[in-house]
């Protein structure tokens, strides 16, 4: 499978939702691109410098746009699956393309009583922000996995740490950095 690729120095897993604002003329292509062909795009997440591209990233879905108050577009997108990077093109406005491998997402797992204050916690935080909240069921929250993919997502650690998360086969790694970031906090 052959996307573009939105290289960002944000983390976008499977079934979280986020907003971007698109000004690049390469990108207004890729979202005009992914609309037609209802195929998505590649969401990678860069080191803090944008100088390497990870290589796994995630599938997105284009759900929703719009015209920002500043004339730029806006788009709101979901994460799907997740991916490793193959042969990336790049082509002559700079857009970005690769073969990708679609890879298994993190299996889902129950939570456990003594981890119910990691949803509890992301719940709270979540209600700061109800434009994403509203993208979310309830009973997601119930999901260890999925709980720590959001948490993944918005947690201010390092891209490389981050990274190891991701590439990890489920969601073991990113509860044990949790519970070390949480502690400490």
């Amino acid at each position: 499978m052959k996307l573009p690729l939105f290289p960002l120095p944000i983390c976008l897993l499977p079934e979280g939702y986020t907003q971007l604002r698109i000004f690049e003329p390469r990108y207004k292509r890729l979202v005009a691109e992914s609309l037609k062909s209802a195929d998505g795009f590649g969401l990678c997440m860069t080191s803090e410098d944008g100088k390497t591209i990870y290589p796994i990233g995630t599938l997105v879905h284009i759900i929703d746009f719009e015209t920002l108050p500043d004339g730029m577009l806006g788009i709101s997108i979901q994460g799907k699956q997740r991916f490793t990077l193959g042969d990336i093109s790049i082509e002559s406005d700079g857009l970005k393309r690769a073969e990708v491998k679609l890879i298994d997402n993190w299996p889902s797992a129950p939570i456990e009583d003594n981890e119910r204050y990691l949803s509890e916690m992301l719940q709270n935080i979540l209600k700061e922000f109800p434009q994403h909240l509203q993208h979310y069921q309830v009973e997601q929250f119930e999901d260890i996995a999925w709980v720590c993919q959001r948490w993944l997502e918005i947690l201010p650690v390092q891209a490389a740490e981050k990274y190891s998360c991701i590439n990890a086969l489920d969601h073991q790694l990113t509860q044990d950095l949790l519970h070390t970031v949480i502690q400490c906090a």
